[in-house]
């Protein structure tokens, strides 16, 4: 009988030296993972990063940002929708009214939540201003078409500094990246309009990412030189803490 007691105390030590290890790995292994969690000095402070986005917002809606995203000229558009697809509607519904049956313009064009992060380099602040509008198409003898767009602005502030090593925001490199671009639409599509679709999405995601910045980038420019000087203070500040803990890891 004491042996059998013997034995089960001898197992219980096992299973009990067992979880020990197993509970100081498990110790370890969380502390690991503390270690590999980035510190909040990596991150933008939500209160700094609301008061740039905040006054961002107010700029862009104080500048008529949205009146002038409807009023962009999208002649070239059409044209290049039109040398695209006129071929191919020929074949297909026989030969067609000329350009001046065809119209297209911006619509109902909304300013979505602006939003900061540090840029991959740690060098600047990535600014993303997302939009949302419609592209109303009237197209030859097609039914009309509107189309959903939905894009993100990107502007990179890049940290730079002058020879006496005073430090200055610097507007860098401006570029729109299409989401979304999605026919609404609630009745099936007609065999003409299934066959030029994809042509008519391509060419303008290639108007987004290559025409409409060139027209929106200079404003968004001239509005973030003119940001709170303390505002552009507190991003620099930012920014080389934020190089400084990259330095240091």
């Amino acid at each position: 009988m004491s042996d059998i007691q013997s034995g089960k105390s001898r197992r219980r030590k096992q299973k009990l030296g067992t979880s020990l290890k197993m509970l100081k790995v498990s110790c370890l292994f969380v502390l690991l993972c503390g270690l590999l969690v980035p510190s909040s000095a990596q991150q933008i402070p939500p209160e700094v990063s609301s008061q740039i986005t905040d006054a961002l917002t107010q700029g862009l809606l104080d500048g008529n940002f949205l009146s002038l995203l409807n009023a962009i000229n999208l002649e070239g558009l059409l044209n290049t929708i039109l040398d695209q697809v006129t071929g191919l509607l020929n074949i297909l519904v026989g030969p067609l009214l000329g350009p001046s049956d065809a119209e297209i313009k911006l619509q109902d064009a909304r300013l979505l939540q602006l939003s900061l992060e540090f840029s991959p380099d740690s060098k600047g602040i990535d600014i993303w201003i997302p939009l949302e509008l419609s592209v109303y198409l009237k197209l030859l003898i097609l039914e009309p078409l509107t189309l959903y767009v939905r894009t993100d602005i990107r502007v990179q502030l890049q940290l730079e500094s002058d020879e006496d090593g005073k430090y200055r925001l610097a507007f860098g490199h401006c570029s729109l990246l299409p989401r979304a671009i999605e026919l609404q639409s609630g009745n099936p599509l007609s065999l003409p309009v299934n066959a030029v679709l994809g042509t008519i999405e391509n060419a303008l995601g290639n108007f987004i990412t290559e025409d409409l910045g060139a027209e929106l980038c200079p404003t968004l420019n001239s509005l973030v030189s003119n940001l709170d000087l303390q505002l552009v203070n507190n991003l620099i500040n930012l920014i080389l803490d934020r190089a400084n803990v990259d330095l240091s890891v």
